[in-house]
């Protein structure tokens, strides 16, 4: 505050009796000024209430009172659904049912930075038993094999700082690559921690967001165990068929060798099964297959040679594309392809070539879409059971995450009281189908290779969700520079999912035309900084050097989960503290090991 409004805040203090003044400072004090009216844009109200303290509890005469949940399907969508059920509404019994007879699918998991506080504060995991016990690694971004550019283009999570420059990078590189921290980071396979000279370390992983790549056999033990721990209920049963009360009502589950199961809610997550949102109630599919032409994929484990990356990759393939995901061990890769340009054989046959060594094959059916809705009557379906896209651009444990959210924040106390369904079932079909229309754009625009799967997907891929945009894009670009009644109009209208930085690196690092935005600042100053990051990326860690760091230096997750300046507090996920310890169990072989 200048020094002219403090006099004049102290003079309209001084004209205010005691009690006045006393009740303005404990309102609007400030710590070095008379008055913080800066204040005034704050919740002052929200800061007193307790994490979860405004969702509404059943009252105990009700007899359509919601008290038991039954979570049917296990797997990463039905224990963190029964996790986050019990942290934030810990007066519902929760129980979790599934059959042992369905493998879990061991794969790597990559996933993108929300998921990263939706453990850590608002599960309220302790970030030092899921490095012990599932071992993840680090995630920066995503690097594409894709577009004409023989080195593809990164795309990295902190997109939106352009903390080096897009417009330089491009005038002076061809490409986007050098437009941020992270993009270099990932091209030279490094993380941000730095080692000093006296044995301390400097991690600025508090300031970039990242994600994890996570093995799901590993994370699925691990939230199978914590679950358990803290009182979710586990019945083994392979459901026969469930009982309705209504047209949109479930009354009970049996199983195949008798027994009923009954809960208030239900919450499906078995998977592209959807026993009870698609079998039991019908509730209709709309595909996204006119714009996503993949439907199968194939998966293997291929070693790394004791080198992780700080990303994960997307390599264009003759029929779709394949992921590589570091875990400790190896890279889990998954071929992506469509089964009507390839087949099984074929797939197979293809990524064994091009990546020699790689360990027996596994084949996968999905088919690529949403239902109409993702909660009708009592049933919630969350992962696979209500939507499914190909993880090019890792969505699926976000868009879990996301539905569990829209679960405990909506579900009623009561059947008796209003809920929000529609507004949910809205909500969650938009994210979706921005989901469907951001992928698009990497198929349409796709040349690195000319077979008939890509000439299909150029000519043919429906993306006219974001026509609109597109021809915005094509008038002047990067959209992120464009004028902000613009950016504001576009925002507002155009499903982008990843915002209009997301469109900027995915569209710009295929080389999509467009009229370029001229550069503003002499490209002396854009090299000033570029040299500047480079000695950043030279001083900065190996991944597997500074995982180490975090296996054994307690502070740098504290500082990651604490510090009010770190990207995971300002996500504004609420914090949740576990008062019960975690059972403890044999640890892993740590990551540097």
């Amino acid at each position: 505050m200048a020094a002219g409004t403090d006099d004049k805040t102290r003079a309209f203090l001084d004209g205010l009796t005691d009690a006045e003044a006393s009740a303005l400072r404990s309102w609007l004090g400030g710590a070095a000024a008379p008055l913080d009216f800066a204040s005034l844009h704050g919740d002052h109200e929200h800061g007193h209430r307790p994490a979860g303290g405004d969702l509404p509890r059943p009252r105990a005469d009700d007899p359509q009172a919601i008290r038991t949940v039954g979570v049917i399907g296990g797997g990463t969508a039905g224990y963190l659904t029964a996790l986050a059920l019990r942290a934030k509404r810990p007066w519902l019994e929760v129980t979790l049912v599934e059959s042992k007879g369905l493998p879990i699918i061991g794969v790597g998991e990559a996933t993108v930075p929300s998921m990263v506080p939706f453990l850590h504060h608002y599960l309220g995991i302790d970030p030092r038993h899921l490095y012990e016990q599932v071992r993840p690694t680090w995630k920066l971004g995503i690097r594409f094999d894709w577009g004409a550019n023989p080195a593809g283009f990164m795309a990295p999570f902190d997109w939106n700082s352009n903390s080096v420059g897009m417009l330089g990078s491009l005038a002076t590189r061809g490409d986007i690559n050098a437009f941020t921290l992270q993009s270099l980071l990932m091209m030279a396979d490094r993380a941000p921690v730095y080692r000093l000279d006296d044995g301390r370390h400097l991690s600025l992983m508090k300031r970039l967001p990242f994600a994890y790549h996570l093995d799901n056999e590993r994370f699925v033990r691990f939230l199978t165990e914590l679950a358990l721990a803290r009182g979710v209920q586990h019945v083994e049963a392979r459901l026969q068929e469930a009982v309705l009360s209504g047209p949109d009502r479930v009354e009970s589950l049996r199983t195949d060798d008798g027994r009923e199961l009954r809960f208030d809610m239900y919450v499906d997550c078995s998977g592209f099964r959807s026993f009870l949102l698609g079998k039991t109630l019908d509730v209709p599919f709309r595909s996204y297959a006119d714009s996503l032409f993949t439907d199968s994929a194939v998966t293997g484990n291929l070693g790394h040679g004791d080198h992780l990356k700080p990303y994960t990759r997307a390599t264009t393939m003759d029929a779709g594309w394949c992921w590589t995901i570091p875990t400790p061990e190896s890279d889990h890769l998954g071929y992506v392809y469509s089964s009507a340009h390839l087949s099984d054989e074929e797939a197979a046959a293809e990524l064994a070539r091009k990546f020699p060594g790689i360990g027996p094959p596994r084949q996968v059916r999905f088919r690529v879409g949403r239902r109409d809705e993702a909660w009708r009557g009592n049933v919630f379906g969350i992962g696979n059971s209500y939507a499914f896209v190909e993880p090019l651009e890792s969505s699926g444990l976000m868009m879990i995450t996301l539905g569990v959210l829209a679960l405990v924040g909506s579900l009623p106390a009561s059947w008796a009281d209003p809920t929000g369904r529609e507004v949910v079932n809205a909500a969650l079909a938009q994210k979706w189908d921005a989901i469907r229309w951001f992928l698009s754009l990497h198929y349409k625009f796709n040349d690195r290779l000319d077979t008939p799967f890509w000439r299909d997907a150029r000519e043919n891929a429906d993306v006219s969700g974001l026509r609109p945009l597109l021809d915005v894009f094509a008038a002047g670009a990067p959209l992120r520079f464009r004028d902000p009644i613009t950016r504001g109009f576009l925002e507002a209208t155009a499903p982008t999912f990843y915002g209009l930085e997301g469109v900027d690196c995915i569209l710009l690092g295929q080389n999509v035309p467009a009229r370029l935005l001229p550069m503003t600042e002499p490209v002396e100053l854009w090299q000033a900084r570029k040299d500047a990051a480079d000695i950043m990326v030279r001083r900065a860690l190996p991944v597997r050097d500074s995982l180490h760091a975090y296996h054994t230096v307690a502070e740098l997750h504290e500082e990651l989960l604490e510090d009010p300046d770190s990207w995971v507090v300002r996500s504004g996920v609420d914090r949740l503290v576990v008062s019960e310890p975690v059972p403890a169990r044999p640890a892993a072989e740590p990551v540097h090991g």
